[in-house]
C-alpha cells in the first residue's frame, strides 16, 4: 500500500449506488494496470499479483476476471476494485472513486452496462457493450431489509425449531431481511462482503415452504423496475458465504441458552447424542453445506462448530462454488430421494471440486443409511431427520 499524490473528489461528495455499480464493474485487470500492480500468469479469468497487505515473496494475491474481485489466500484480505483502489493507494471510499472517475473517464450515473474493455499498453481505447455485465448490489439494499417479522423467521420460533434467542442470533448472522410483502430474503454475499442477490421466498406459519408463492429474486426486481440493466449479471454465490469474511459479525456466536437436541457432528457427518458437542480442532472452522437456506439457518445453532452454508437447491451447486472455501474441511448434506440421485450427483461434485481446489470434502451418507423408505419418498433434509414431527 502506498500513498500517491492525487487530487481528491468534491469534500461530502455522496455518489448514486448506480454509479458505484458502475464503477464496481470496471475490468480489476485494467484497475491493476493503472496502479502499477505486475500481475503474474497468462489466464483469461485469474492472474496472480503479490500481495500488498503484507511482505509476499510468492504471488498469493489471486485477481479474478469473473468475478471483478480479488482475494488474498494468506492473508484473506480481499474485495472489488473500489477497495482495490482504496487500500492500495490508501484512499477513502469516495476518493477511490473519484480516483476511478477520472482515470477511466467515467460519467456519474453512466449505466452499468457499459463495460470498459480496453488494452492499457496501446494509445487507442474502445468502448464496448458487454452481452453481460456484473454488477453487485448496493448493501444498502441488504440493511434496508433486514428484519425478522417474516412469518419464515416468527415461525422458526413458534413451531419449536430454535428459541427466540437462537432465532434473533442466526437472524443477524445471517442478515435475512423481510420483503414489502412480508416474504423472507435469503442475501447472496460472499466472503468479500459483495452482495450477489437476494431470494424471496414464503413460508407458512408451520415453517413450511408457501408453494402459491413462485421464489423471486431481487435483481430481478430491480431490473424489473428500471435500478439494474437488463443485461445485468448477479452471480450466484453459496448462501452464508459472507460468514467466512473477516467483517461477518460474530459477536454472539456463543450463547448461553442450551441447543435444542443434545447432540453433535463427528469429523464423517455422523450424528452422535450426547450432552457436550465436540470443538472442532485447528484454527479455521469446518464448513458443512446443506440445499436448503432453512437448514442452514437451523442447523447453525445446533451444531455452531460449523459454518453452515447452503447451495439454495439441488442443481445450484457447481463445482465453482468450492473456489473461496479454499482448504478448509467441508462437510456436505444432500437431501435424501428414493434412487440416491441427489446424493450421487453431490459426490460428483464433490469429486470434481476436489480435483480443481484440492478441497477436503466429505458428502455424508448418513440419510442414505439411516433414513426410512418412507422419508426417502418424501425426499426428507437433515432437518427432517432431526426434527421427524414437525
Amino acid at each position: 500500500m502506498r500513498a500517491r499524490s492525487f487530487t481528491s473528489g468534491p469534500k461530502n461528495m455522496k455518489y448514486s449506488d448506480l454509479t458505484i455499480q458502475t464503477l464496481r464493474t470496471l475490468p480489476i485487470f485494467d484497475v491493476c494496470t493503472k496502479l502499477g500492480i505486475t500481475l503474474y500468469g497468462l489466464g483469461k479469468l485469474t492472474r496472480r499479483a503479490k500481495c500488498w497487505y503484507h511482505n509476499d515473496t510468492h504471488p498469493s494475491m489471486h485477481i479474478n476476471k469473473q468475478k471483478n474481485i480479488y482475494k488474498c489466500f494468506v492473508c484473506g484480505k480481499g474485495g472489488d476494485v473500489i477497495r482495490l483502489v482504496q487500500d492500495y493507494e490508501n484512499l477513502t471510499f469516495n476518493d477511490a472513486c473519484a480516483w476511478l472517475i477520472k482515470e477511466f473517464d467515467v460519467t456519474p450515473d453512466t449505466p452499468c452496462h457499459v463495460e470498459r474493455s480496453r488494452d492499457i499498453s496501446s494509445s487507442t481505447s474502445t468502448t464496448s457493450i458487454s452481452s453481460s455485465t456484473y454488477c453487485p448490489l448496493s448493501q444498502s439494499y441488504v440493511t434496508q431489509s433486514l428484519s425478522v417479522k417474516s412469518t419464515f423467521c416468527q415461525s422458526l420460533v413458534s413451531i419449536g425449531y430454535l428459541t427466540e434467542q437462537q432465532m434473533l442470533h442466526a437472524a443477524n448472522r445471517y442478515q435475512l431481511g423481510t420483503s414489502k410483502d412480508g416474504g423472507v430474503v435469503f442475501w447472496e454475499i460472499d466472503d468479500n462482503d459483495i452482495v450477489h442477490n437476494g431470494k424471496i421466498m414464503f413460508y407458512q406459519s408451520n415453517c413450511h415452504r408457501d408453494k402459491s408463492h413462485t421464489p423471486t429474486w431481487v435483481a430481478a426486481k430491480l431490473k424489473k423496475s428500471g435500478a439494474l440493466p437488463q443485461n445485468a449479471d448477479n452471480p450466484h454465490c453459496l448462501f452464508g458465504l459472507h460468514l467466512l469474511s473477516n467483517h461477518s459479525p460474530r459477536s454472539l456466536c456463543h450463547l448461553d441458552q442450551p441447543l435444542s437436541l443434545p447432540c453433535h457432528l463427528d469429523q464423517r457427518g455422523e450424528i452422535s447424542y450426547t450432552c457436550h458437542p465436540e470443538r472442532s480442532r485447528g484454527t479455521s472452522t469446518p464448513i458443512a453445506i446443506v440445499e436448503s437456506e432453512k437448514s442452514a439457518i437451523i442447523l447453525s445453532e445446533l451444531f455452531p462448530d460449523y459454518t453452515w452454508l447452503a447451495s439454495g437447491g439441488k442443481t445450484m451447486l457447481n463445482a465453482s462454488l468450492f473456489a473461496p472455501l479454499g482448504d478448509r474441511r467441508i462437510i456436505l448434506f444432500p437431501d435424501t430421494d428414493e434412487t440416491g440421485e441427489t446424493f450421487c450427483l453431490w459426490q460428483g461434485i464433490a469429486q470434481e471440486a476436489t480435483k480443481l481446489y484440492k478441497s477436503r470434502i466429505h458428502v455424508s451418507n448418513l440419510l442414505e443409511l439411516k433414513a426410512t423408505p418412507a422419508q426417502k419418498s418424501a425426499k426428507i433434509d437433515i432437518v427432517d431427520f432431526l426434527y421427524p414431527n414437525l
